[in-house]
């Protein structure tokens, strides 16, 4: 198995948010970047080691599914309040 490295840089505003986002949708802080690079997440909330089963899975799927759909819909209101100023 190889494995890399992903290096990028937020201000202490956005590190806090990508933590919220994250606590809410009750995943790690690097599984949370990784779903949303694309990328497979690694396990369960808090690294507890226990494996996850195939419930477990639906659920947190459908649970980023839905955070998707609130990030899309924020984003396109900062995008129409960016374009009335």
């Amino acid at each position: 198995m190889t494995t890399a490295t992903i290096t990028f840089r937020v201000d202490a505003g956005e590190r806090e948010e990508l933590v919220a986002r994250a606590e809410r949708d009750k995943v790690s802080l690097s599984d949370y970047i990784r779903v949303r690079l694309g990328l497979r997440g690694e396990g369960p909330h808090a690294g507890d080691g226990e494996a996850m089963s195939g419930t477990d899975d639906r659920a947190i799927q459908a649970q980023l599914a839905d955070h998707e759909e609130r990030l899309s819909a924020l984003e396109a209101d900062r995008a129409r309040v960016a374009a009335t100023r």
